[in-house]
């Protein structure tokens, strides 16, 4: 299967959806959990600050204002929080992280004017805070070891873990949605070629079990009715046999009158007719193909219409195909015999082997089929216009053929060689491609 056509595929559409969706919620959540967690450290953070500008506002109250900046530069201790003299800025600071934008503003809305917040990088990271205490303006400096995010490659390696699993259960989920599709295709596939399939196993979601139990009912409906089909056309046509016969014997016994050869033209052409629809009937039926070796058919086939007079040029070649003998040599002869009756001599059959299929062709010097009708002469009872009611043919030999290169797995078509002419080209996968 090429890489396009599987990309078309419902199994890789499902899966794909179910992956799509499992990573947009892992995004989504990682999303939220970071936004959550930025908000509840804001919040532990803005607490702290408060909780400290309380203490330092009390202590500072009760000291004299001369005092309070050799307060401060004492209890100026790294890694807790302090209050320092505006002349203590850092000399280098950087915006403040997203865990202190909301900060900036509940302080700004505590403090009753604009608070500004940086950060420091040059021992520890530590946030600035420009604030109002009492009368004079300080910075209280808050160390954020506390206050940051954990590392996210925990969470990461979590999410990935569980994306995975997620991805190999889209898989699976999707395999099994889509493997009772896949039988049922490949079981229509049987029924357009003619062959009635072993029934669906009904499997898969509700909807799938109703489309394969529908499936199984109509294929079993088709099968009868063609095996009622099939049994009506062989019963009228042995029925038509009989008269046939009575009526053949009886002219052949009538004393020789100018309409005699007529007459019994007449009856070896509905005797004709008549066995075609039988070999119609017979073509619906499918039996087991068997190995066989076609040059040894085209044989036998052609060694009946040289009796007839028939000369066909034949270079013997085989080829070893799965194949229905009594259904191919009814093909080869109605090919002949169509040649024989609307082509022009010379007449020649060839079988071109090759590595997975081979060519079987029946070409002769007529005028042939043309294009545009092509199509219509595959269809059973559909006959020409040039041989409307002139030939007494009935319309079944190349939807015979048609039929017969479907249950076989091959391909038909119609060629205009450049040597001239008309040739019907059979195309038959070979033993080891057969199915």
């Amino acid at each position: 299967m090429s890489l396009a056509r599987f990309g078309g595929t419902l199994f890789l559409r499902l899966a794909a959806l179910v992956v799509l969706a499992v990573l947009a919620s892992q995004v989504f959540t990682l999303w939220l959990t970071e936004q959550q967690k930025s908000a509840l450290l804001a919040r532990q953070l803005y607490a702290q600050v408060l909780d400290t500008l309380a203490d330092y506002e009390e202590a500072l109250d009760r000291l004299p204002a001369a005092e309070r900046d050799a307060f401060l530069l004492r209890n100026n201790l790294p890694g807790l929080p302090r209050l320092l003299p505006l002349a203590q800025a850092p000399a280098q600071t950087f915006p403040a992280p997203a865990v202190a934008n909301p900060l900036q503003e509940w302080l700004s809305s505590a403090v009753g004017e604009p608070v500004s917040v940086r950060m420091s990088r040059a021992e520890r990271r530590e946030l600035w805070i420009k604030v109002p205490v009492l009368d004079s303006h300080y910075w209280l400096v808050m160390p954020l070891r506390r206050y940051l995010p954990p590392a996210l490659q925990p969470t990461l390696q979590a999410a990935g873990l569980v994306a995975l699993l997620s991805v190999l259960a889209a898989f699976a989920l999707a395999w099994r949605t889509t493997r009772p599709l896949s039988r049922l295709a490949n079981a229509a596939r049987h029924l357009e070629a003619g062959r009635m399939p072993q029934a669906v196993p009904v499997s898969g979601p509700r909807e799938v079990r109703d489309v394969i139990e529908r499936f199984n009912t109509m294929a079993l409906a088709l099968d009868k009715a063609a095996s009622e089909r099939r049994l009506m056309l062989a019963g009228l046509s042995h029925d038509l046999r009989t008269p046939l016969t009575r009526l053949k014997l009886a002219v052949e016994l009538q004393d020789d009158l100018g309409d005699k050869p007529g007459m019994l033209n007449d009856i070896d052409e509905l005797s004709r007719i008549v066995g075609q629809f039988i070999d119609f009937a017979r073509s619906e039926e499918t039996r087991p193909l068997t190995p066989l070796a076609l040059g040894e058919l085209v044989d036998n086939v052609l060694t009946k219409f040289r009796r007839d007079d028939m000369d066909v040029a034949w270079q013997r070649r085989d080829a070893t195909i799965n194949g229905d003998a009594l259904a191919l040599q009814r093909l080869l002869s109605n090919l002949l015999e169509n040649a024989r009756r609307y082509g022009r001599a010379p007449f020649s059959v060839s079988l071109q082997p090759g590595a997975s299929h081979c060519e079987l062709r029946v070409h002769d010097h007529g005028a042939g089929i043309a294009p545009e009708l092509q199509q219509a002469a595959l269809t059973p009872f559909e006959r020409l216009a040039a041989h409307r009611g002139s030939d007494g043919g009935s319309g079944l030999g190349l939807a015979i053929v048609s039929r017969v290169v479907a249950q076989h797995g091959g391909s038909l078509r119609f060629d205009y060689p450049p040597e001239g002419g008309f040739a019907v080209v059979i195309t038959l996968p070979t033993l080891a491609n057969a199915s």
